[in-house]
């Protein structure tokens, strides 16, 4: 009985990750709870211990706990634990049994849904429908014109559903080969018509690898495939002003070393990286202490800017290296080394790794290892990956 309601919390996890973080949430609990009354820990816990990514996941929320015991400043500890909590779905849904049928059928549920909510997003953009949060009082109306969460994370979860059906549609020859090309065009639209610059990226990385690595031996081929990329790209540029405000706004930090505009102050992100890589020089060994790092910006940095919301620099791997140090950093990659070791054993494991790749990228431009629905999103797609067998 357990067993079967473990496969159906799965499928439905699929259908909620892009639609409703409440549910999703709830899942997960779910799912906690099955895994705690199946029992057979045994089994579970020596099926931990083969893994060398799940130890160094454990080993990082240990050294959390440690990071307690040096630096002054832990404000935000109860937060970073909160966070860290979520890294326990890892071992769950990986001990988890789960059935072939159950793996693509959640795969299915996924997609379709991530699908119906770029739709929603696009009709939403171009004024067809009003933000859904008029319709249904569950969904918050500050989305910046996505349809269920948050613009910058429904960006990235539609680059991660675009990746997975670049790999069904290339490399399974799968016969929904119409439905895919049809997901493909719909995410990418919804991807460039907002403001996520992450989920462009991540989109533009994926089709860059697939054409580069099935055209490699033919020139002509290969050049038409990425003059048709940058083409769709140029149309979304001279077409949508979201767009093209977040690419020339990009343009001109870079451009003016940081500057937003001559004459202002410097784009917030070039101030965590600057400002946190100059006090990490002073403690790069163990770092300031768990919860630090939004005590020490908001009293030591002054440049103009209000961090006293602001519990991370944007950035995991300087997060992590900030409050823990080098080793906690170590540790961190560890887990994603790990983990394309793992995937790249397996036959089509050049396809695989894409995924962990992906999400390296991201933690360079946000603290995404502690975001709830991203990290769920992760953990989700990483059992996905690593478990689906060929037909």
């Amino acid at each position: 009985m357990i067993g079967r309601v473990q496969q159906f919390l799965f499928i439905l996890l699929g259908v909620f990750i892009s639609t409703s973080i409440a549910i999703t949430n709830l899942i997960i609990g779910l799912l906690a709870l099955c895994w705690i009354l199946e029992r057979n820990f045994k089994a579970k816990f020596d099926i931990i211990k083969s893994s060398k990514w799940m130890l160094a996941v454990f080993a990082l929320i240990g050294f959390y706990a440690l990071g307690m015991l040096w630096g002054d400043q832990h404000l935000n500890a109860d937060w970073q634990f909160q966070r860290l909590a979520l890294l326990f779905v890892f071992p769950i849904l990986m001990t988890m049994n789960l059935k072939q049928e159950t793996i693509k059928r959640a795969v299915s549920a996924f997609l379709g849904t991530a699908f119906i909510s770029a739709l929603a997003a696009i009709a939403i953009n171009n004024d067809i429908i009003l933000p859904l949060g008029n319709y249904f009082s569950f969904i918050e109306l500050a989305f910046h014109n996505s349809a269920f969460i948050k613009y910058n994370y429904h960006n990235v979860i539609l680059a991660f559903a675009t990746t997975l059906s670049f790999y069904l549609l290339i490399e399974r020859k799968s016969r929904y080969t119409y439905w895919l090309l049809l997901f493909i065009l719909v995410y990418a639209i919804s991807i460039f018509t907002e403001r996520g610059r992450a989920g462009q990226v991540i989109f533009n990385l994926s089709a860059g690898f697939y054409i580069f690595y099935y055209n490699r031996e033919n020139l002509l081929r290969l050049c038409g495939f990425l003059v048709l990329l940058l083409s769709f790209q140029a149309v979304i540029y001279n077409s949508t002003n979201v767009y093209k405000h977040r690419f020339d706004a990009v343009s001109n930090i870079i451009l003016n070393n940081g500057d937003r505009r001559e004459g202002k102050i410097k784009d917030i992100r070039y101030v965590f990286v600057k400002e946190t890589l100059s006090r990490i020089l002073e403690k790069p060994i163990l770092g300031y202490g768990t919860g630090s790092f939004g005590a020490i910006f908001d009293a030591e940095v002054k440049t103009g800017h209000n961090f006293i919301n602001h519990k991370t620099p944007h950035n995991q791997y300087l997060y992590v290296w900030f409050e823990l140090g080098i080793i906690g950093l170590v540790l961190l990659i560890l887990i994603f080394y790990h983990q394309l070791k793992e995937l790249f054993r397996k036959k089509d494991g050049i396809h695989r790794v894409l995924l962990p790749l992906s999400f390296m990228f991201l933690m360079l431009v946000d603290s995404y290892f502690f975001i709830f629905i991203l990290t769920i999103s992760y953990i989700f797609l990483y059992t996905i990956y690593s478990r689906y067998q060929q037909e």
